[in-house]
């Protein structure tokens, strides 16, 4: 199974309630010498903590599961899921309305298509509370028992179902997500819609050689294959070129009129696809791992990263390389982590590929003369 390199948030070792009993300090000292405003600082001071105090609360299992008894007693998506599963949710329901496809068939609350007169549920466990995310494991009971696993991200104040796993016929929930689907129903139904729109008039000849030489990838190599893809749903479309023995795809953008390489791959890593970005990732020997990321906003580069981890023969990290630019220029990993955190999730979907007729492909010698 495909592991898919993931970007975490960093923080400093203080608790929000730490760093914000710190700053009503500070205040207070700052203040301290006039007496006209003391009032007026103790009474901010005493909000600052109080709300750290709650935030604290509501960061324990037994605040979590009085949360989770809420959410179960009204079964309201637009109260209780996360402002991006609340999206994905839109621009499913406008593409299944628009196109004719059912996207859900069940009510994710309930387990089912059907209520059981006798539905209920149990919190089994509560588990891996971070600062914005945390996991309920469930077991609800509609005809019969179902584990489920809301994922939970705390936002707006507040915990909120960002995913739901249930298990319908005993899969490892690992391996189910809800927005996984929704993702996979957007992307493939967004290209369906481009591909009846551009598929027939688009003319890949009038690309092809500027795109041979921009993948630098041999003059022995030929496209056998395209399909316009849209990576960041913004209207505009990607092109996605496969080789005839299958160890390349070549990703362009032609937002600006002309090719510009997104990402490449090689016979060693697989392309990637996330909401805002593509990657090329693989291995490069024993024990080392490699790839390269290109986030991109409007169909153009933003930022990229290349990255390459050693690993000894327990598996443990021993080396690591990276290197980092944002808008083409260098930076430093503060700037790169800012920039991909909003390279969003990874998704799957069915590509519709237009033959290229070997015959058009110019070797890069021919096209260099």
């Amino acid at each position: 199974m495909k592991n898919h390199l993931s970007f975490h948030s960093f923080s400093l070792p203080f608790t929000p309630f730490h760093s914000l009993l710190l700053a009503a300090a500070l205040f207070l000292t700052s203040c301290g010498g006039n007496t006209e405003n003391n009032g007026t600082a103790d009474s901010i001071a005493a909000d600052i903590v109080l709300d750290a105090q709650q935030d604290s609360i509501r960061h324990t299992p037994e605040y979590i599961a009085q949360r989770i008894d809420t959410i179960l007693k009204y079964k309201d998506d637009m109260r209780f899921c996360s402002a991006h599963y609340l999206m994905l949710d839109a621009q499913a329901g406008k593409l299944s309305d628009e196109m004719g496809y059912v996207y859900r068939d069940y009510d994710h609350w309930a387990v089912g298509q059907d209520i059981d007169p006798k539905w209920s549920y149990k919190i089994k466990d509560i588990k891996d509370i971070k600062e914005a995310t945390a996991d309920v494991e469930l077991t609800v009971h509609n005809f019969r028992n179902h584990r489920v696993i809301l994922n939970l991200v705390f936002e707006r104040g507040d915990w909120y179902v960002d995913d739901f796993r249930i298990s319908f016929s005993g899969k490892d929930l690992s391996n189910v997500s809800e927005k996984d689907d929704l993702l996979t129903f957007i992307y493939t139904r967004t290209h369906e819609k481009i591909d009846k729109k551009y598929g027939e008039t688009f003319n890949i000849y009038k690309y092809l050689n500027d795109m041979i030489a921009a993948s630098e990838i041999g003059d022995e190599v030929l496209f056998d294959r395209y399909a316009l893809i849209d990576v960041d749903l913004d209207g505009k479309f990607e092109v996605q070129l496969h080789t005839l023995d299958d160890f390349y795809d070549v990703v362009f953008s032609l937002a600006d009129g002309k090719p510009v390489l997104l990402v490449r791959t090689d016979p060693f890593t697989t392309l990637d696809i996330f909401e805002h970005g593509v990657a090329s990732q693989g291995g490069c020997g024993t024990g080392c791992a490699r790839g390269e990321f290109c986030l991109i906003k409007d169909s153009r580069p933003v930022c990229r990263t290349t990255w390459m981890n050693q690993y000894n023969m327990k598996g443990e990290l021993i080396d690591s390389e990276s290197g980092y630019s944002v808008n083409d220029k260098a930076c430093d990993e503060e700037a790169y982590l800012k920039a991909m955190s909003g390279i969003g999730s990874y998704v799957s979907f069915e590509r519709i590929w237009h033959s290229i007729d070997l015959s058009k492909n110019k070797s890069l010698s021919d096209y260099a003369e």
